[in-house]
């Protein structure tokens, strides 16, 4: 198959592209969803460099309720 490729528009820089094996169905664009925001909270944590705050950790275990 043909790879898919979204793009995101980002303010004050070029887009994000993100290519996907396959055209995206309901359930993989939910999964992928859910891998976006918790790689990307990981990534603004490491960015912080500082231990989560309440919020964070109450986002985070909705998501891992969502996963599931």
């Amino acid at each position: 198959m043909t790879p898919f490729q979204l793009t995101l528009p980002l303010p004050a820089s070029d887009p994000a592209v993100l290519t996907l094996p396959q055209p995206p169905t309901n359930a993989s664009l939910h999964a992928l969803e859910l891998a976006l925001a918790g790689g990307l909270q990981a990534l603004r944590r490491e960015l912080g460099g500082g231990e989560p705050d309440a919020g964070d950790i109450e986002y985070d275990s909705w998501l891992q309720v969502l996963r599931h």
